[in-house]
Parts: C-alpha cells; structure tokens; sequence
C-alpha cells in the first residue's frame, strides 16, 4: 500500500512517516489545505482567495495565488513527495495524487470499508477497521492553519471523528465490551459535553457493566446540565432510556446502538452479540 504523504487530520504535514515537514507559510498552508480537501477536483481560484484573505482580498490577489502555487510545486519537488501533481487550469488548480497519499480520504475509505463489515454482520473486523481509522488522527484538524474557511473545514473533519468514534463504541458494546469503552466514554463526553450520543451511550455502557446507579445518575447529571446551561429538557433518546433502565428491559442487554444510524456514518441501529465474524 502506497505511503500516506499529506496529513490534515491533524497539523498539516508533508512527506512519508518518519520525515514530515511543516509549511512555514500561512498562504501555502491554506492554499495546499484548500487543494487537498479538493483531491483530484479544480479548485476555482476566487476559492483559494476567499480561504486565504477570507472577505478583504488585497489587489494583485490572483498573481499571489499563482506565485504561491509556484512556491508549493516546487516545494514538493524539495521534499520528494511522490506522484503528487498541482495541475493548473484557465480558472484554477487542483492537485492530483492517490487517495493512499492523503490520511482524509484513507480516513474515509476506512470508514466505507467498516459501514460493509458491519452490514455483513462482521462485527469484530468492523471495529477493528475503525479503530484502523481513528488512529490516522493525529490531533485536532488543520490545526495550526489560519482562516474562516480553513476554521470551518476543521469542525467538519472533527464531526466526522466524533461519529466515527461513537460509532466504533456502538461495536464495542455488541461485542460485550462495555467495561472497556467506559472511560473512553467520560473522555469524549468532557471534550463534548452536550453531545447526547455518547452520554447515552455511556448509560448503556454503565448498565451493561453492572453500574445501574451510575447509568442513572449519568442522566441526571446530564439533565441538570442541559436545564442549568441549555435550557433545555434532555431529548426522548435520554429519557426513553433512563425509562428503560428504571423498568430493567431485557432488550438493553441485546442492543448496541443508542439511537438510529446518523446520516453520514453511523454502522447500525444494533448488532446481536453473536455476529458473525464476532471472534475474527
């Protein structure tokens, strides 16, 4: 498999593992971010302006975009990045390169890959392809590389974290893992606090474990929060649940899945703890 040389799941790097290298400048930054969350597409040059001076191009703000994609070209040819290309054309540029070569798009194509283990009942093998995809990341997205634009992308790149996160968790749990998932839990919760998916989860994970009272202290905690600091009344995903670990339902013991798939992402509405694949 080719090696990943352009990283934004993370700091924006260049080169194989083991030698990465950081853009000094903040327009090359922006204008190869703005490329590659584009792979393979043209990018029109009034887009890379708006990225880099957002609303207040100065004059003369195309040349600079052309001399910047100058400096980017040969900067790759410094660094010996393969099989990566800027290709310009009458309205902008596009850089052309494997998916392999980008963390995003082998990022994406793991998830793909999880969704179909997971359709297939191949629980064990679906987890282990997310957690394969989670662990591309290297901290928060683009972080370090200014702009709107560029702020924008981040949020979300890390929407997609999130979901494939709490949707690895979901997997977790068919799989009899709920103990294990717990303080990886708490540790998104405190990243994300008013995110309901990962709190019910989290009631799910206690109850599973044996720690009813704290499943149920869980959501009132959280009920507090969201009164206190929303205004708002927890939704029916939380209340339905506490609802059913009040009353001991069998059927909590034989979900995995808090809440149906999200639209982009999100493997199943549960899976049976013995999936096939399960021991893979």
């Amino acid at each position: 498999m080719p090696k990943i040389e352009f990283c934004v799941l993370g700091p924006l790097q260049l080169g194989d593992e083991g030698r990465r290298v950081h853009l000094r400048s903040s327009r090359q930054q922006v204008v190869l971010a703005a490329l590659l969350l584009s792979a393979n597409r043209m990018v029109p040059v009034e887009s890379l302006i708006t990225a880099v001076w957002d609303d207040h191009p100065p004059d003369g703000a195309r040349h600079q975009i052309h001399n910047c994609v100058w400096m980017l070209r040969r900067r790759l040819r410094d660094i010996g990045v393969a099989e990566a290309e800027i290709t310009g054309y009458p309205a902008g540029y596009a850089i052309h390169l494997s998916e392999w070569r980008l963390d995003a798009a082998v990022f994406e194509r793991r998830l793909g890959e999880a969704r179909g283990l997971a359709a297939m009942g191949q629980v064990t093998l679906a987890a282990a392809r997310l957690r394969s995809a989670l662990s591309l990341w290297q901290g928060p997205p683009l972080s370090g590389v200014p702009g709107r634009i560029m702020q924008r992308e981040a949020v979300q790149l890390t929407e997609r974290r999130l979901s494939a996160q709490e949707d690895w968790i979901d997997l977790e749990i068919a799989l009899g893992r709920s103990a294990e998932v717990t303080a990886e839990l708490y540790r998104l919760i405190a990243e994300q606090p008013y995110r309901e998916r990962p709190r019910a989860q989290l009631m799910l994970a206690l109850h599973r474990s044996g720690r009813t009272a704290e499943a149920l202290a869980t959501y009132r905690q959280t009920r507090r929060l969201y009164i206190d600091e929303l205004g708002l009344e927890p939704s029916p995903l939380l209340k339905d649940l506490e609802q059913a670990i009040l009353r001991g339902d069998r059927s909590l013991w034989h979900t995995s899945s808090v809440q149906p798939p999200l639209r982009h992402g999100a493997l199943g509405a549960g899976y049976p703890l013995d999936a096939p694949g399960a021991t893979a």
